[in-house]
């Protein structure tokens, strides 16, 4: 249980250092919150300073989530520390960039950093989710739908490639795209609406 709740502490600090509101600050003077759609993560930071500066955030996002999973599978086999380790510090993670508490849990939405680490815990899941989400930005141009569906397919893939004899797969997953669909139903709305904003 101590490994448990040290690595889950050490993740979600990882999270929490928000890229987006650091590289708004520090190279353009504001805060990345209070621009655009006010989202602190990649997208915003790529309608709002343009291609590089966005693909710089979304690396650092995605590798906060792959370092967080990467981290715990070392106490895994060196320090026989429980694999359920692993869950939980790719959610705590997530947790963290989504509520930063470096940055009054004013944060995104957390797709890159779960996406991160869906690549070190169910890496052929993961590379089929971006797939899909590289196919659905393409045809419809629009970043948010591509995340939602990915939010409903994760729980779906963990179960069918993973999970029909490791219950952990699924829920990890679930509980993930439930983070994530709950910090895009502002999106939903405006999808549904027409109204939403476009790459």
């Amino acid at each position: 249980m101590i490994y448990i709740i040290a690595l889950s502490l050490i993740s979600y600090l990882i999270g929490s250092i928000n890229t987006a509101v650091i590289f708004s600050k520090k190279l353009y003077n504001s805060d990345i919150r209070n621009i655009g759609s006010g989202n602190a993560g990649a997208t915003n930071i790529f309608r709002t300073f343009g291609k590089k500066a966005g693909a710089v955030v979304f690396f650092l996002d995605f590798s906060k989530g792959l370092i967080a999973v990467a981290a715990a599978k070392c106490f895994v086999l060196m320090l026989d520390a429980p694999y359920e380790c692993i869950f939980f510090s790719g959610f705590f993670a997530q947790l963290g960039h989504t509520f930063p508490v470096f940055f009054r849990f004013r944060g995104g939405k957390g797709v890159a950093t779960a996406a991160g680490a869906a690549l070190g815990i169910m890496p052929f899941a993961a590379l089929l989710l971006f797939a899909v989400f590289s196919v659905v930005v393409l045809l419809s141009r629009t970043v948010s739908l591509a995340s939602a569906l990915c939010a409903v397919l994760y729980p779906l893939l963990a179960y069918f490639l993973y999970g029909k004899n490791e219950e952990m797969f699924f829920a990890y997953a679930a509980a993930c795209s439930v983070m994530i669909a709950v910090k895009h139903i502002p999106n939903i709305i405006r999808i549904l609406d027409g109204n939403e904003n476009k790459i």
